[in-house]
């Protein structure tokens, strides 16, 4: 059945909601649609000015937005060089405070403020695909979280679905139309404030060494503190490498700030990203239009990114309010308020390529500007409330490039770097003017007004969502065939007992293998048809004995098997490369024929300890050639992984099974190019950094029952206690045979099946491993 509403708004965070809002006020039908179910976090270092609390009271949010007790930040202080410079914000309508509330709280208050106004907010809602009738966005197909997709009709099609919007990719605006790559990655944790009772708990702390902004941001509820580093991007994987390693150093670059955080308590896990690009999607068209993050987004070093998408959905809705039922009219009224976005985020997008630059500009310049400013021009940057050329002037960068040559002995890099920058800077002011005029796109102008080059292809569109629905199904069978391939591995074909075939399945499948003795095991596919699957086993001694039974199974012993079940999927890309490490090479076998099948490109990197342990080397060379590389450890120096993934192109994917070692080694190569996509498939778990277990109650929807998940207690085993045949196999998060449907709370996610990208998802958990980040689950059982 096909719903109809004015505007339907794909993402219920910062800017979706502040355009729902206003226009649910007024009347109109809103339909907001989010994957979400709120609570949830986002990554977001979620600072908001004077100003962007002015855009919370303007929404309806603040009150419950202060409920939370959240600290009110009233001055900016930056401390750099030996220049220390303090700043009271000035009042932006009756708002004289800044505030950090983390985004799992936050957005939250902001989902209740639409609903509240009359929107209807979906959660748990994943949009497929834009509908698109004679070139123009009417509506949106989604599925909600049974699985079941629904047809919604609008004026409006709206994507407030963020960096990786799914809207932007679906009418044709994933590739920016100028874009830049700042130089800084993102460092942060929270903690308990030492200074919770001083003056500084209403302090915004920023400080600066030559390649490193820090923050303190006074942050809530109350006594909650949240410190961040920008330095250089490549410090995010080191990091990675060694988290508290790498806090303890950047705290002690900061002497004022290390002096703060002696005696902190209670703090987090340390989050980065070095995903921070800076750019402009066309982000208005034929019935649709792109607010917040999934139409423009600047780097985090200036904290404007939640101000301007509120900014961005409270003036998409006061342009469109009156023109929703005039196509002509809307598609007019949707392109002026995208000039009128440019005009006002241009200019911080500039300074967030100035603010990113790395190598950074000299010292002495940045002192300069500081020491000669006037009032509360610093401040008054990260308010709008002066432009970032009406500080940074052209005689204040003269003046402070002068005392930076004379500092130190002058030499032909820095004047040149200086002359860079004021040239850089007059090509700014040029541009700037230009935009008020000029009614076009400005497309990429490179690093004449400061962009950062990025040759790197733009990262992969997301692909189209479909429902996870997951398979249980038990049938019985025989071990039609057992034959000895080479070294320890043994080829099974199953064929079904009761007359029917096995269930379609497709590459990257695996199954469960009911063996006599009541143990289970997870075989991926090699091969198969509706008749026989085949399996091919590794006979290891010093397991835990399901792999010898496999191989002792005679022609005819009777088995059981579930599913078959995909968490490998082979999914669309424009090139292929596998790497497979031993026994991971068998479900490649099948991607391999089908990639094979569809003529897309692919290469395979096969690699074991010794050559008799490559079962199908010998079959796959003879088959397809040089496409196929065969590395044995004991004759073969080490692969260079790096240089292989070099070789890869945009939008290729890189699948990977075998130890772990070499799993990770694939992922954090891979991780380190956003045209390049990892899939792997874990045989045995990762030791999970999880913090304490706690307790936690999860009330099964369809019974009304509730039970409690002790903290020594799996949440799988205290299901059992109320549904003792819930089905699961490895139990170790690996095989996906205990899916469960969330209807609301948070999991913990500790499974090695769902993906980085995958963690925060509200709507799946594996309650073998799993548990809850809140006090209560409601799952759908």
């Amino acid at each position: 059945m096909t719903e109809r509403a004015d505007v339907v708004i794909v993402g219920a965070r910062c800017a979706g909601t502040a355009m729902a809002a206003p226009l649910a006020r007024a009347g109109r039908k809103v339909i907001v649609l989010d994957k979400a179910a709120f609570p949830a976090d986002t990554m977001s270092t979620h600072v908001f000015f004077p100003m962007g609390v002015n855009e919370l009271a303007q929404m309806g949010a603040l009150d419950r937005i202060l409920a939370l007790n959240p600290s009110r930040m009233t001055h900016l202080r930056l401390d750099l060089f030996g220049i220390s410079r303090t700043e009271r914000f000035k009042q932006v309508g009756d708002i004289d405070y800044g505030i950090s509330v983390p985004r799992i709280d936050q957005d939250m208050q902001l989902v209740a403020t639409a609903r509240e106004a009359g929107a209807d907010v979906r959660e748990q809602c994943t949009v497929q695909d834009i509908l698109i009738e004679d070139g123009r966005a009417v509506g949106v197909t989604y599925f909600d979280s049974n699985g079941d997709v629904h047809e919604v009709r609008a004026q409006l099609v709206v994507g407030a679905d963020g960096r990786h919007s799914t809207v932007a990719h679906q009418v044709g605006e994933w590739e920016p139309y100028r874009r830049s790559r700042n130089g800084r990655g993102m460092v942060f944790r929270y903690m308990d404030d030492p200074a919770a009772d001083t003056e500084l708990a209403s302090i915004l702390w920023e400080g600066r060494t030559a390649d490193t902004i820090a923050f303190a941001f006074p942050c809530t509820p109350k006594g909650r503190l949240l410190v961040l580093f920008m330095g250089p991007r490549a410090e995010v994987a080191e990091a990675r490498a060694d988290a508290e390693g790498y806090w303890a150093r950047k705290v002690s670059e900061f002497p004022i700030l290390a002096d703060r955080l002696v005696g902190a308590t209670n703090q987090s896990t340390i989050r980065s990203t070095s995903q921070t690009h800076a750019y402009f999607r066309r982000s208005s068209g034929p019935g649709w239009a792109l607010i917040g993050d999934a139409g423009h987004f600047k780097d985090p070093v200036l904290g404007q990114g939640m101000r301007d998408a509120m900014w961005m959905g409270r003036t998409l809705a006061d342009h469109v309010a009156t023109t929703l039922d005039h196509p002509k009219k809307l598609d007019s009224a949707t392109r002026k308020w995208e000039r009128a976005r440019d005009i006002e985020v241009l200019p911080t997008y500039h300074y967030g390529n100035l603010e990113t630059r790395i190598p950074a500009p000299p010292p002495e310049l940045l002192a300069s500007v500081v020491r000669n400013s006037a009032g509360t021009e610093l401040s008054d940057i990260h308010q709008r409330l002066t432009k970032p050329h009406g500080v940074f002037t052209v005689r204040r960068i003269l003046k402070g490039g002068a005392t930076a040559l004379t500092s130190r002995r002058p030499t032909v890099g820095g004047v040149a770097g200086l002359a860079e920058l004021l040239g850089v800077e007059a090509a700014v002011r040029v541009e700037l003017r230009a935009a008020r005029v000029y009614r076009g796109r400005m497309p990429f102008l490179g690093p004449v007004v400061g962009e950062h080059r990025d040759n790197a292809p733009w990262s992969r569109p997301p692909r189209r969502a479909t429902p996870h629905r997951t398979s249980l199904a038990t049938s019985p069978a025989i071990v039609a065939e057992s034959r000895t391939l080479s070294g320890d591995t043994k080829l099974l074909e199953l064929r079904r007992t009761d007359d029917q075939p096995w269930p379609q399945w497709s590459p990257g499948s695996h199954i469960d293998l009911h063996l006599p003795s009541g143990k289970v095991r997870q075989y991926s596919l090699c091969s198969g048809d509706s008749d026989v699957l085949r399996v091919a086993v590794l006979r290891e001694p010093e397991g835990r004995g399901g792999s010898v039974e496999v191989h002792d199974l005679r022609v005819g012993a009777s088995v059981t098997v579930s599913g078959p079940r995909n968490n490998f999927e082979l999914h669309d890309e424009t090139e292929y490369l596998f790497i497979a490490g031993g026994i991971g090479i068998t479900p490649m076998l099948s991607m391999i024929d089908a990639v094979e099948a569809a003529g897309k490109p692919w290469r395979l990197l096969y690699l074991a300890r010794t050559q008799n342990r490559m079962a199908f080397g010998t079959e796959l060379v003879a088959k397809y050639g040089d496409r196929v590389t065969l590395h044995s450890d004991d004759t073969d120096p080490a692969p260079n992984l790096d240089a292989w993934l070099d070789q890869l192109g945009v939008g290729a994917g890189v699948y990977c099974c075998g130890p772990a070692g070499l799993m990770d080694a694939v992922v954090c190569l891979a991780a380190q190019r956003e045209e390049l996509t990892a899939h792997i498939e874990r045989f045995v778990p990762l030791e999970h950094n999880a913090g304490q277990n706690t307790q936690f109650a999860v009330e099964l929807a369809q019974s009304n029952t509730t039970i409690e998940v002790q903290a020594e207690t799996s949440m799988l085993d205290a299901l059992r206690t109320v549904v003792p045949d819930f089905p699961a196999s490895c139990e170790n998060g690996l095989c996906g045979s205990c899916e469960l449907a969330v209807v609301s709370g948070r999991p913990d996610h500790r499974d090695d099946i769902l993906g980085p990208g995958e963690r925060d998802r509200t709507d799946i958990m594996y309650p073998c491993v799993s548990r809850a980040r809140d006090t209560k689950l409601v799952v759908d059982i």
